[in-house]
This record gives C-alpha cells, sequence and structure tokens, in this order.
C-alpha cells in the first residue's frame, strides 16, 4: 500500500503516517482464511477474479488462490503473472531460461548447493535479498504443483505490519533499518570465482511512489548486519515478532493448484519429506514490478 509524501525517512508527515497505519491495521486480514481466493484457472481468470485477488493484495500484499482447473505449466505461471502488471522476470542463476524456477530437490548440478533446492527448512526472508537495487525483487509467484507427502508449510508476513510494529516500538529503528549500509551479503564465491559480488544496503527502501519494500534474511550466517546499539536492538525486536506472529502471520502449506501472489512478503519454510511417487515442486518467479492494484 503506498504511502504518499514518504522521502526516504517517512518522519516529517506524522499525520498522514499514522492514517495510513489506522487503516492499514484496521482493514489487515485476521486469518489465513481471508486471503484464500477460488479462481478458475490460470490461464481462464476472469475480470472479476482478477479484481478479488488485487483487492485481497490491498490489505496484506498478497492473496493465496486457489485453481478449480489444475492444468498448468511455465508459460502459464508467466501468462498469470502479466493480468497484474508483472511481466520483467529476475532471471537469476537457478532459474530457467524462461526465468521461471522449478522449487524441487536437487540431486545434481549448481542447484545442489542452495536451501531451496532441497528438502531442508528455509528461515525468515524476502526473495532477492541479495540482489543490487537495480535488479530488486517487488512481487513472487509461487505456484503449487505438488506437495510434499509431509511438511512444506510456509508462514507468511507482509512487511508493512513489521514496519509499523517497528516504528510502534522506537521510530529509531526505521531510521536504523534504512541506514544504506544496514545489511551485507557477503560475494557468492564460486570454483571459478565471484558468481556475485557483494551487496549492501537498507531493510526498509522506498520506491518513487512511496511503497514500502523490505530487504531482509534472517540466517545467521553470510549475513553482515551494521554494528550500532540500535540496529541490533531493532534486529532483536523483529526476531521476537517473526518467533511469536503476534497474530499477524499467516500458516499454510500450498495444495496441487494454489499458489501465493505477493509483493514479496517475508515467509519461511518448514522442512519436508517427499514419497517415493511424490516430489514436491512448485514454480517461482520472481519480477521486479509490484502487483498493479
Amino acid at each position: 500500500m503506498n504511502i504518499q509524501g514518504h522521502g526516504g525517512g517517512f518522519f516529517e508527515d506524522d499525520f498522514r503516517y499514522r492514517e495510513w497505519r489506522e487503516l492499514r491495521l484496521r482493514t489487515y486480514p485476521r486469518s489465513v482464511e481471508d486471503i484464500l481466493v477460488p479462481i478458475d484457472g490460470l490461464l481462464d481468470i476472469s475480470d472479476e477474479q482478477v479484481e478479488l485477488l488485487k483487492a485481497a493484495c490491498r490489505r496484506a500484499n498478497m492473496v493465496i488462490y486457489q485453481c478449480r482447473d489444475p492444468y498448468v505449466d511455465r508459460a502459464a505461471v508467466v501468462a498469470f503473472a502479466s493480468r497484474f502488471g508483472l511481466r520483467r522476470l529476475d532471471h537469476h542463476l537457478c532459474a530457467n531460461a524462461d526465468g521461471v524456477s522449478e522449487l524441487k530437490v536437487a540431486h545434481e548440478g549448481i542447484r545442489t548447493g542452495y536451501v531451496p533446492y532441497s528438502d531442508r527448512s528455509l528461515s525468515w526472508h524476502t526473495d532477492g535479498y541479495y540482489n543490487e537495487k537495480n535488479r530488486q525483487i517487488n512481487a513472487v509467484v509461487l505456484h503449487c504443483v505438488q506437495a510434499a507427502s509431509r511438511g512444506g508449510e510456509n508462514a507468511l508476513l507482509d512487511p508493512e505490519m513489521v514496519y509499523i510494529k517497528l516504528r510502534d516500538e522506537d521510530p529509531r529503528f526505521i531510521a536504523a533499518f534504512e541506514h544504506p549500509e544496514c545489511m551485507t551479503i557477503p560475494a557468492n564465491t564460486g570454483a571459478d570465482g565471484d558468481i556475485r559480488a557483494a551487496v549492501s544496503g537498507p531493510v526498509f527502501s522506498y520506491d518513487s511512489h512511496g511503497e514500502i519494500h523490505m530487504r531482509y534474511s534472517a540466517r545467521k550466517k553470510n549475513i553482515q548486519w551494521r554494528s550500532d546499539a540500535v540496529t541490533t536492538a531493532a534486529r532483536e525486536f523483529l526476531s521476537e515478532m517473526l518467533d511469536h506472529g503476534n497474530g499477524l502471520v499467516f500458516h499454510h502449506r500450498l495444495q496441487p493448484g494454489e499458489g501465493l501472489l505477493s509483493n514479496n512478503v517475508l515467509h519461511n519454510r518448514t522442512s519436508f519429506s517427499d514419497g517415493q511417487d511424490k516430489q514436491r515442486m512448485l514454480y517461482r518467479a520472481r519480477f521486479f514490478e509490484r502487483i498493479e492494484t
């Protein structure tokens, strides 16, 4: 949701912020059921269903859609995303040539070195937190083709709720998380040298329309945080919030035909187990645009 007038610190217009805060808290969904929306299918979604998905995203920056038509392929995911203004895909290291990833346990190749392509749990993060600013991930589609035999549940949290709770606790937390060197991801180095250079940036940033973007990872390793008391306190407060949810976190295990459309919300994943004839597999498409609402 837009915070008009935000110049980067958003302390100069407290009245406007209070109005925005009240609206966000009043309209935020109370349970995961409030963000479940049935649709016909990725390729035959109606204009009315598109508007229902957009309405949910206005309330929570995310929606879980449930397809009546089980058919899906990577091209269908891309076509579906385009209905929401999402067209510029992040062609990252582990994506297919079309920019869509297949999240499943990898047994060979470069994907074996990355946790999303394993059956291990994923800690809280936003997608692409290691990307440079000019490749910032603003929206994600995650579509379930096959669920695991056991596990693989996601927890989901709107970054705008995080912003509000941090600012309620101490406005200095926001300033600390806006610092351009707040969080540094070291270089990704392979056998042939750097795959990606080190990336430093803020946790919270804002686009030209005043939309909040959150860049975060709860990983204990390979994250370098700015060393000052306020940043440390902000991190501890956020960690406590993520651990306990405060009634703001949604939990859902995507089933075949279901998917998450979001403005790159915070999320995690529990570990999972595949059966002999059932391998968990999700399509993931990451975009540089936000959802048009």
